[in-house]
């Protein structure tokens, strides 16, 4: 088995039976990997936790805590991670689940040395990949400090070099969507399966929403042009998305409300720039219900715009999975998405760029298992 040079060479294999975790460590450990195991799905997630491999292979069918769950869990916590699940001959709605939920990977069972061989050969490939953009965004930024140019030449080095990993990054993730995708097509044509058929449509549209979604926000990323300041009143780029995503919310049983601002006063802002900064954070607060379990739970996601201290102040704020202390420490400054392969990474830079363009300032508190807020303060002009 080809071991490519990776910086951690850990994986993980949670599966239930004894035997198979026996021969695979030995196979495994055999081409060089450093194997953790466990034997349940409740321990792989601690084990996880403590060692942080770069590939997980879990088996989909265990008692309590099952793979798909495991799957789920994982990569909430680190997008990054690899997983590729062990399924049972014919379970392929378990098959297209897991690719769903952006498995790397599958193998059946009895397992076929080729198969696993060829599941962590792409595994390998799409983690060497982040790896080599990782690496050059460090070269980029030692380069720049270096050369020791300008304050704003630097950034300008910067941002071609984020944008480059962001986009490559982000693009990585759509053409592994869309190779699952395809797949499950295929076999919906080969057996003659509606449900298939339909399953792998809706994942073939969701790509092409996030290739769509990749271009408008990469353009509005790149955009120069002058904030168009008008006299505004501050509740109307939240009503405005109020109306937008209402019918969203019923349709994912969200309580959606806004506190809009009591005081009548008309501000300087551009109305549709801050109507697509607040969108999303809405969005975001939605998407933040997907990764946990909300069965018995009551959805809430609101939107606050107040007047205080000579601005206007706008709060997103849900109780949601909240964010992990990976994605927090730099959400503002890199291509960094909670969204998995449905996010870009590029929503939360562009609404940074547009507040500061405001002169305000944006900030989160969050709470894993929940929730977040977002503080958006912009002070108010007496001219533009």
């Amino acid at each position: 088995m080809d071991n490519k040079v990776m910086k951690n060479n850990k994986i993980l294999l949670v599966d239930d039976e004894e035997g198979i975790r026996r021969v695979l460590k030995i196979t495994l450990e055999s081409s060089g990997y450093d194997v953790c195991l466990a034997p349940d799905g409740e321990t792989g997630l601690k084990t996880f936790a403590d060692k942080m491999p770069c590939i997980v292979i879990t088996d989909i069918k265990m008692p309590g805590i099952d793979g798909i769950e495991v799957l789920k869990r994982i990569k909430n916590l680190n997008p990054e991670t690899e997983v590729i699940v062990i399924t049972g001959h014919g379970d392929m709605d378990l098959v297209v689940k897991s690719l769903q939920y952006e498995a790397a990977d599958f193998i059946t069972k009895p397992i076929d040395i080729n198969d696993l061989e060829s599941a962590i050969k792409k595994a390998q490939d799409r983690i060497v990949i982040s790896q080599n953009i990782k690496s050059y965004m460090d070269d980029l930024e030692i380069l720049v400090k270096e050369k020791d140019k300008k304050i704003n030449e630097s950034e300008t080095l910067v941002t071609i070099g984020q944008t480059i990993a962001g986009m490559s990054h982000a693009i990585k993730n759509i053409a592994g969507g869309l190779k699952g995708s395809s797949f499950v097509l295929e076999q919906g044509i080969e057996h003659e399966n509606q449900e298939y058929l339909k399953q792998g449509w809706q994942m073939m549209k969701g790509n092409i929403d996030k290739i769509t979604k990749l271009s408008l926000d990469l353009l509005n990323y790149a955009k120069t042009t002058k904030l168009n300041l008008q006299l505004e009143n501050p509740n109307k780029p939240a009503r405005e998305i109020m109306q937008l995503m209402n019918h969203r919310a019923k349709e994912n049983n969200i309580v959606f409300k806004l506190t809009p601002c009591i005081e009548k006063r008309l501000v300087l802002m551009d109305g549709e720039a801050i109507h697509h900064c607040i969108l999303n954070l809405v969005t975001n607060a939605f998407d933040s219900f997907n990764k946990r379990s909300t069965q018995n739970q009551i959805k809430n996601v609101n939107i606050f715009v107040t007047i205080e201290n000579n601005a206007i102040i706008y709060k997103v704020q849900d109780n949601g999975c909240g964010i992990n202390d990976i994605i927090k420490k730099s959400i503002f400054n890199d291509f960094i998405t909670t969204k998995g392969m449905n996010g870009t990474g590029f929503g939360l830079m562009t609404t940074k760029k547009i507040i500061e363009e405001h002169n305000g300032e944006i900030d989160f508190k969050t709470e894993q298992e929940k929730g977040t807020r977002f503080i958006i303060k912009i002070p108010i002009r007496s001219k533009a």
